[in-house]
C-alpha cells in the first residue's frame, strides 16, 4: 500500500462503503410518498416497503456468487463492474412510471451492491493485517455511517421536492467507478498465521465450513431483521406525527448514522479490549435501550434520542461481524465466506417487513418495537453468558 496511489486506494474503499449504506435507506423519506402515489396497487402496504429492501433480497442471493467470482475473477473487476450497475440500475425510479418496473431495477440495484460490498471488504482483509486492519475495518464501518447522513439527509429533502429525486444520487458511483479503475489493483494472495479471534479459529483449506463461521452468519441474519427496523418502519411513525416532514424524516434516522460513527471510528480501540461476542453483548444493549425508548414515545425528539441509541450499537455491529469473519478465514476462501455473510445480512435485511408485518398488523408499529426491544435484550444475555462461559474456558485450559 506504498505505492502513490495508497491514499486514493483507501479513499476508493471507504468511499465504496457509503454507496452501500445510501443503496437502500436514501430512499426512505420517500417511502410514504411512493406509498400514495402507487394507493391503487394492490398490496402497496407492503411493496413500497419492498422498494427499500428489494435489493438486500438481490444482494442476499446472489452474495455467493459474487464471493465466488471475487475469488475466481479477482477482486477489481468484481468492484468496477459492480459499480457501473449500480449506476444504471439505481437511477431507474426516476423515470419508470410502472411500480413493478421500477422494483425490477431495485432488483438489479440488489446484484450491484452485493458484488460491491462483497469486493470492497475482501479488498480490506487483502490489503491489511491485524490492528490496521481492525481500525481500518471500524474506520469503513464509520464511512458507511457518515455516507448515510449525508445520503439520507439529502434523500429527506430532495423527496420533499418530488418522491423521484432521490434516485438521482445512485449517479455517484460513476465517480467512485473513476477513482477505482485508477487506484485499485488486484492483490496478491498470501498465507496467514491463524489469528486469535476471540471465538474460534480459522478455516483449514478444506471445503466444510465450522461451527463457529456458521454462528456468525445466524447472528447477522437476526440482527439485519430486528436491526433494519429504524429505516422500514420508522418513516411511518414519524409521518404520523403532526408537522414532520418527509425532510424531518430523513434528518431522524439519519442521527442513527451520526451516532454509528461515533463507535465504529473507535471500533479499533474497542477491539483491542473486548472479544467479538462481549462487543456483541454491548451492541444488543445498546439497541435494547434504543427499541424501549421508540416504543414509548410519539414525540420526534424522544424518537430521535431512541435513535440515537440504536445508532450507537449499530456502529459496532458490522465493522465487529465481518472482522469476526475474516479473522476466521482464510485468503483463498476469503471472498466466497464473506460472500455469504453479505447474503445473511441482505436476506436479513429483505425479511424485516415480511418477518414483522404480522406483528405490526396484530398490534402496532410502537408496540412492535417494545416486543422486539425485549427479544434484543434477552439476545444481549445470551452473548454475555456465551463470554463468560469462554473465559471460564480459556482459564480452564490454562
Amino acid at each position: 500500500m506504498s505505492d502513490k496511489y495508497s491514499g486514493l486506494r483507501k479513499a476508493s474503499l471507504l468511499v465504496g462503503s457509503t454507496l452501500t449504506v445510501m443503496a437502500g435507506a436514501i430512499v426512505a423519506p420517500a417511502l410514504p410518498l411512493i406509498s400514495r402515489e402507487f394507493a391503487d396497487v394492490a398490496g402497496i402496504e407492503l411493496l413500497s416497503r419492498l422498494v427499500l429492501t428489494l435489493p438486500a433480497l438481490f444482494m442476499g442471493i446472489l452474495a455467493p456468487i459474487a464471493g465466488y467470482f471475487t475469488d475466481r475473477v479477482g477482486r477489481r473487476k468484481v468492484l468496477l463492474f459492480s459499480l457501473i450497475l449500480y449506476a444504471v440500475a439505481g437511477t431507474t425510479g426516476l423515470y419508470l412510471h410502472n411500480l413493478y418496473w421500477i422494483l425490477a431495477g431495485r432488483a438489479l440495484l440488489g446484484i450491484a451492491v452485493g458484488g460491491l460490498i462483497t469486493a470492497v471488504i475482501t479488498l480490506i482483509g487483502d490489503y491489511f493485517e491485524g490492528e490496521e486492519r481492525s481500525r481500518f475495518m471500524g474506520l469503513q464501518a464509520a464511512f458507511a455511517g457518515l455516507g448515510g447522513l449525508i445520503f439520507i439527509s439529502l434523500g429527506g429533502v430532495l423527496a420533499d421536492i418530488n418522491w423521484r429525486m432521490p434516485f438521482v444520487l445512485y449517479i455517484v458511483s460513476l465517480v467512485l467507478w473513476v477513482m477505482s479503475y485508477v487506484s485499485v489493483s488486484e492483490p496478491q494472495k498470501k498465507i496467514e498465521s491463524t489469528p486469535k479471534s476471540g471465538a474460534g479459529s480459522s478455516v483449514n483449506n478444506g471445503t466444510k465450513i465450522p461451527g463457529i463461521i456458521i454462528f456468525v452468519y445466524i447472528i447477522t441474519f437476526f440482527s439485519a431483521i430486528v436491526f433494519y427496523m429504524i429505516p422500514v418502519q420508522m418513516p411511518f411513525m414519524l409521518s404520523d406525527i403532526e408537522g414532520v416532514t418527509n425532510a424531518r424524516i430523513g434528518f431522524a434516522i439519519a442521527f442513527m448514522n451520526v451516532a454509528s460513527v461515533t463507535t465504529s471510528v473507535n471500533y479499533g480501540r474497542v477491539r483491542r479490549k473486548f472479544s467479538f461476542p462481549a462487543i456483541l453483548f454491548m451492541v444488543y444493549m445498546l439497541v435494547f435501550v434504543g427499541y424501549m425508548v421508540i416504543s414509548q414515545s410519539a414525540n420526534y425528539y424522544v424518537m430521535i434520542l431512541g435513535i440515537i441509541f440504536c445508532g450507537l450499537g449499530f456502529g459496532l455491529m458490522l465493522p465487529n461481524l465481518n472482522l469476526w469473519l475474516i479473522s476466521l478465514a482464510p485468503p483463498d476462501m476469503r471472498g466466497r465466506l464473506v460472500g455469504y455473510l453479505n447474503m445473511f445480512l441482505f436476506l436479513g435485511m429483505f425479511a424485516s417487513p415480511i418477518a414483522l408485518q404480522p406483528l405490526v398488523k396484530a398490534s402496532n408499529i410502537h408496540q412492535t418495537f417494545f416486543i422486539i426491544g425485549l427479544v434484543i435484550f434477552f439476545t444481549g444475555i445470551f452473548f454475555l453468558f456465551y463470554e463468560l462461559r469462554n473465559r471460564k474456558l480459556s482459564t480452564v485450559k490454562e
